[in-house]
């Protein structure tokens, strides 16, 4: 059975272990280096603090997480959200990305936040099928917009409107 909870520092050896092979083996994640577990843990504890952060279980055992972080940093940008999906390879093709993206854009619209973003590596159907069934559209590519494993990669930007105005 599935269920979808808030994430903690404490899970970030599980999540760690999902994510360091988008890191080390593919160019899903435009990082070089799979981070530390402190950093991880601090990226967790950052994002809970102002954002969400969810994990899915299985099962018991964590097979996924979302979550959504600052798009950038100046002020006019505080309602836009960047988001990202991972999941264990034994959880994909089993819906349970479209429920995390349900859960952490219900809880980022409630929280305020009126658009995600999502960057998406090209090429990744899969993923670009699931942005699209969750109501993101895609609004440009960067071309060579990555170098990692000795080639350029291009990112398809998508954008989901969450609401319409800030809360106030």
């Amino acid at each position: 059975m599935l269920s979808i909870r808030t994430a903690t520092p404490n899970d970030a050896p599980a999540l760690l272990k999902i994510y360091a092979p988008y890191v080390r083996d593919t160019a899903v994640s435009f990082e070089m280096d799979v981070p530390s577990l402190a950093q991880f843990e601090g990226r967790i504890a950052k994002a809970l603090e102002t954002w969400s952060w969810i994990v899915a279980e299985q099962g018991g055992q964590v097979v996924g997480y979302a979550y959504g972080v600052m798009h950038r940093e100046r002020a006019a940008y505080q309602w836009v959200v960047e988001t990202s999906v991972y999941l264990d390879p034994s959880a994909q093709g089993q819906g349970l990305g479209k429920a995390l993206y349900a859960e952490l854009l219900a809880r980022l619209a409630a929280r305020g936040f009126c658009s995600a973003m999502a960057v998406v590596v090209l090429p990744n159907a899969a993923s670009v099928r699931l942005h699209k069934s969750m109501g993101f559209r895609q609004i440009g590519v960067v071309e060579r917009s990555g170098w990692k494993f000795g080639a350029w990669h291009d990112t398809a930007w998508f954008q989901c409107q969450l609401r319409d105005r800030p809360p106030h």
